[in-house]
């Protein structure tokens, strides 16, 4: 029984990183006028190959991460993929706490690709947490971004 429980808990890595959006956009929400505003850096290494794309969702909603892509709040980028190591930068958003989401859509239709429930794409999380037997802990990924700009290094994982 204990071999369900992966993939289900790894399908729910894999729906929370379907995020489509458009090249480079940035959620006009997620920018209060009265907050500190921030800009963050993403270092992203161990991409397999520069097929697709990474795309990254940023939300606030950190107790319900894994819903970033249905966030109204969410910043969401994408960038062409590239091999191995690249910098992603995610302008305007608000000091506070956030947890990154990043997935290399290997062939670009907006979603994680799965077989049997497995992510077949890349995936990271900031704070670079073990993915074991589900996803991830709030505590686990979420940071706290100071006011001006800042760095998180995130690393993709491969399953498939």
């Amino acid at each position: 029984m204990a071999n369900f429980k992966r993939p289900v808990g790894l399908a729910a890595i894999a729906l929370s990183l379907t995020a489509a959006a458009p090249a480079s956009s940035v959620s006009p929400a997620s920018v209060a006028s009265s907050a500190a505003s921030a800009s963050l850096t993403v270092e992203v290494y161990n991409v397999r190959n520069d097929k697709g794309e990474i795309r990254i969702c940023m939300t606030q909603d950190v107790e319900n991460f894994l819903d970033c892509r249905d966030d109204p709040g969410a910043v969401k980028v994408q960038v062409p993929a590239f091999r191995d190591e690249g910098v992603i930068e995610v302008p305007e958003l608000t000091a506070g706490t956030w947890v990154a989401l990043l997935l290399h859509d290997e062939n670009a239709n907006g979603k994680m690709s799965k077989a049997l429930g497995i992510p077949k794409e890349g995936f990271g999380f900031s704070g670079n947490p073990a993915i074991r037997m589900g996803p991830p802990r709030a505590e686990d990924v979420r940071f706290d971004l100071p006011a001006g700009h800042s760095t998180q290094r995130v690393k993709m994982k491969y399953i498939l």
